[in-house]
């Protein structure tokens, strides 16, 4: 999974290299400006004591105070508050080995003191089912040349191809741009922590026949990262467009959030259990995200088992009909509870929420 999320450009780059910019966005050498601007204040300043100003408190809130940040500074910011409200509980097999059997994502409950909940809990395909699965992979080596261009350019960027279907480019929709980015932020801890902990190896640990196209992350590979990262996008933006909506598995966000996943199948990197799992989680953190992101929005948990995502005895693809499956409960691997309960405030967040939602029911204009 690749870390440059990328998104719509490389702008906010400027400073790269000795170069700064203007207020414009032109760049200029950093030596030349401070070279420049001590000669200019030596010239009209001088040698005159300084009368300081009489100052006044601050009249913006916290969130006028964020949108004032620059937008790397921002996003420390708004994940911090984010993160503060998530933990996870590792869970041991019976006879102890080396990795967990399960790891559960909770998140802190609404009201006073310190308690979690569950949030998506992701339990550990056994090796053997990963290792059936293994010639599935291997068969989709066939696609490889149709769907080069996609895989390549989805190691980089995501956005673009959820802007391909919804009007939010980044002249259009800055906030929105900037809450994706902030949800896709927030998956790499937590899904590199659920990856640590259950430590599933990758198909080409099964065959040597399975030759990725691409180079292989350094990383386990349960679940997905990037099936969370689509699945996380599709959600936030399902909600965004239609607030308390139910998950729908044939709308083109999730048709979309399904066809990366399965990209990465087709490249030789992951196994179809990696992307349904990436697909709970994700569809999770996206319902996190934008519950905390209004006042008074619930969120209930989750549960993916790897070792029920098969079919018999044979393994189980991964595709929007499986989805359809998951999210209507008809698939024993996975299930969405009916839980909802109250989240904490995230003020921060919700300030950059609420513009993304301002952007959005203005799109016409």
């Amino acid at each position: 999974m690749s870390l440059q999320h990328g998104q719509h450009g490389q702008h906010g780059q400027h400073g790269q290299h000795g170069q700064g910019a203007d207020a414009s966005g032109r760049t200029i050498d950093d030596g030349l400006m401070a070279a420049a601007l001590m000669r200019t204040r030596d010239a009209i300043v001088g040698t005159e004591t300084i009368p300081p100003l009489a100052g006044k408190d601050g009249t913006l809130d916290a969130g006028g105070r964020l949108r004032r940040m620059e937008a790397e500074f921002r996003r420390a910011v708004l994940l911090s508050e984010l993160l503060e409200d998530l933990a996870f509980e590792i869970e041991d097999y019976p006879e102890k080995r080396a990795t967990a059997q399960a790891v559960t994502l909770l998140r802190r409950k609404g009201g006073k003191g310190v308690k979690h909940t569950p949030l998506a809990r992701i339990v550990r395909p056994e090796v053997d089912d990963l290792g059936h699965a293994a010639p599935l992979v291997a068969a989709y080596a066939e696609l490889r040349a149709d769907r080069l261009a996609e895989i390549l350019v989805q190691r980089e960027y995501l956005i673009p191809f959820f802007a391909s279907i919804l009007p939010i480019t980044l002249s259009r929709a800055p906030a929105v741009v900037e809450m994706l980015e902030t949800g896709l932020a927030l998956v790499t801890p937590v899904v590199m922590r659920i990856k640590i902990a259950l430590g599933c190896p990758r198909p080409t640990q099964f065959s040597n026949l399975v030759q990725p196209m691409i180079a292989e992350p350094g990383h386990p590979t349960l679940p997905s990262g990037h099936a969370t990262q689509m699945f996380t996008l599709a959600t936030m933006l399902s909600q965004l467009v239609e607030p308390g909506s139910a998950m729908a598995s044939d709308s083109q966000l999730y048709r979309l959030a399904c066809r990366v996943a399965i990209n990465r199948t087709v490249a030789g990197l992951h196994f179809p259990a990696d992307s349904a799992a990436g697909a709970v989680l994700g569809i999770q953190l996206g319902r996190y995200l934008m519950a905390r992101g209004s006042e008074g929005s619930t969120v209930g948990s989750a549960v993916f088992d790897g070792t029920r995502f098969r079919d018999g005895d044979r393994p189980r693809d991964f595709h929007y009909g499986i989805l359809d499956l998951m999210l209507r409960g008809e698939d024993p691997s996975t299930g969405f509870g009916d839980d909802a309960a109250a989240l904490r405030p995230a003020p921060l967040w919700q300030s950059l929420c609420a513009r993304a939602t301002g952007e959005w029911e203005t799109r016409w204009s």
